[in-house]
Parts: C-alpha cells; sequence; structure tokens
C-alpha cells in the first residue's frame, strides 16, 4: 500500500527588521528641534505666570485673612512685610521685603511685640520674583473689618509682583500682577497693564 507522503507545514521566513535610516532620523531630529523651540519659551512664560499667580493669590488670601481674624478676634490684625518669616522675632520692614506675616497688634501700634500671636507666615518670595509696594508694606484691620486709618504709617494700597519679564502687555492682560487694596481694605488681584501700571505709579518693576 502506497503510503501519501508527509505533509510538511511551511515555515514562514523571518522579516528582516528595518530600522532609521539616516534621512529618516535626520528628519525627526528636525521635526523635534522646531517643535521643542515653540513649546520651551511657551512652557517657561506658562511657569512663570503661573508663579506670579501664585503668590498675589497668596497675598489676597492674607490679606482677607487678616479681616476675618480681626472680626473673629475683635481686636487689630496686621499684615507686614518682614525680611526673615522663620525669625522668632520677625519685625515689619515698613518696606519691600521678602515675606510677610499676619499678627493680632493687641496694642495696635502697628509692629509685632513680644506675645503678640503671629497668625500667618508667609514662605519667602521666590528669588525670581520682585515685589514693589505702595506705602509702607503694612496695613491693619480694626475688629469691624475695615483697614485701619492711622498717622504711624503710610498704609500699603497695592503690591506688585514682577518677574524679569517687567511689565509687557499680553494683548490686554500684563506679565505683572497687582494687588489692588481699596480705602475700606477690600482687595482684589488685577493683571491688566492698566492696573498694574497705575499700582507702580511711574515706579520699575524690576
Amino acid at each position: 500500500m502506497d503510503l501519501a507522503p508527509p505533509i510538511r507545514s511551511a515555515r514562514r521566513r523571518p522579516r528582516a527588521s528595518r530600522g532609521f535610516t539616516l534621512m529618516e532620523m535626520l528628519t525627526t531630529v528636525a521635526i523635534v528641534t522646531i517643535v521643542g523651540s515653540f513649546a520651551v519659551p511657551s512652557l517657561l512664560s506658562m511657569v512663570r505666570n503661573s508663579r506670579l499667580s501664585s503668590v498675589s493669590n497668596d497675598l489676597l488670601a492674607s490679606l482677607q485673612n487678616a479681616r476675618t481674624e480681626a472680626v473673629k478676634r475683635q481686636a487689630q490684625t496686621v499684615v507686614c512685610w518682614v525680611a526673615d518669616t522663620t525669625a522668632a522675632s520677625p519685625a515689619c520692614s515698613y518696606g519691600n521685603g521678602a515675606a510677610w506675616i499676619v499678627f493680632q497688634d493687641t496694642n495696635a501700634n502697628w509692629q509685632w511685640d513680644a506675645n503678640e500671636p503671629i497668625i500667618e507666615r508667609h514662605d519667602a518670595l521666590d528669588s525670581t520674583l520682585t515685589v514693589k509696594t505702595a506705602g509702607q508694606s503694612v496695613i491693619a484691620f480694626n475688629a469691624t473689618g475695615f483697614a485701619a486709618p492711622t498717622a504711624l504709617v503710610n498704609r500699603m494700597t497695592n503690591a506688585v509682583f514682577c518677574d524679569a519679564r517687567g511689565v509687557v502687555a499680553l494683548g490686554a492682560s500684563s506679565t505683572a500682577r497687582a494687588v489692588v487694596i481699596s480705602p475700606t481694605g477690600r482687595a482684589r488681584v488685577a493683571n491688566t497693564v492698566t492696573d498694574v501700571r497705575a499700582a507702580l505709579n511711574g515706579v520699575a518693576c524690576p
């Protein structure tokens, strides 16, 4: 009896692996370089804008906190700039400082004294930022929550934060941020060129 020859399974030849050609690799590098040249400056600008928005909103939150605490404690509270918030005895600088504190001004003398409760200590500004304030970088709130009048100091009416770009127009907006404080003590953050330049009132930043 004839036997049929065994059926052999066909084997596929492995497909030769194909890498990038030199031309393809050069084209890819060129595309990545072009895309990166647009993406990196945009990312840097986004980081800078975020940093400015963050610190200006922090100051706004501290001012609002000081108003709330003044009413709650029925005592004057102060927001003032200091050279070092980590110091055991932080002193109001009455000028631009590295950071700020919020404290209960028990004797209403517009400066921190021993045993007065420190409500908040804000971290020092990032080294890339500059602040310019109108007034002596200090503001107080009385027990009604309004800005306290005084003849002792020239109270802060605004603070402008900027970086190395200065005040540059991005459409109607500005690269800088201003925290504007009304005579009653109500504060807001402004980022329009008009508001920022009005807050600076001719002072350069940085």
